[in-house]
């Protein structure tokens, strides 16, 4: 985060719109999919075609993002899964709520990063690991996951 700069934020900003854009465009069919693969077709959606999208959208948003932000984007990974805890599995939420959620853990993150050791600045993927490696060790031996 300290080394941002304007046209690193403008390219991650676009590219993170578009993709969270591509990506609520296929919310109910992934919502779809997860009834399985033979309800979702029966219910009209191309499978192939929505794995190859998806895949796509994620790739250039990690991609990205990993690009310009390192190891933070570790907050990808826990971020889904508390929001599932939270509203449930509905992809129509959890995409939009994603980005929101990220961005608040994120914000934090760095604001932590900057009070912890004033006047020096701890690295945020230092404390991201440090409060996410717990959280998401939790989440996988919880029984709601197990």
């Amino acid at each position: 985060m300290s080394g941002a700069s304007w046209p690193a934020v403008a390219l991650l900003a676009m590219s993170t719109a578009i993709g969270t854009f591509l990506a609520l465009r296929q919310a109910r069919s992934l919502n779809a999919l997860m009834l399985g693969e033979t309800e979702a077709y029966g219910l009209g959606v191309d499978i192939r075609k929505l794995k190859i999208a998806v895949i796509a959208v994620d790739v250039l948003l990690v991609a990205v993002a990993t690009c310009f932000t390192g190891i933070i984007a570790f907050v990808g990974l826990i971020v889904p899964h508390l929001l599932r805890l939270l509203r449930g599995s509905d992809n129509r939420y959890l995409l939009a709520g994603g980005a929101l959620l990220g961005a608040i853990v994120l914000t934090a993150a760095d604001i932590a990063a900057r009070l912890l050791l004033r006047p020096a600045e701890l690295p945020i993927g230092i404390l991201t690991s440090a409060v996410g490696a717990p959280v998401f060790v939790a989440l996988l031996r919880s029984r709601r996951y197990g």
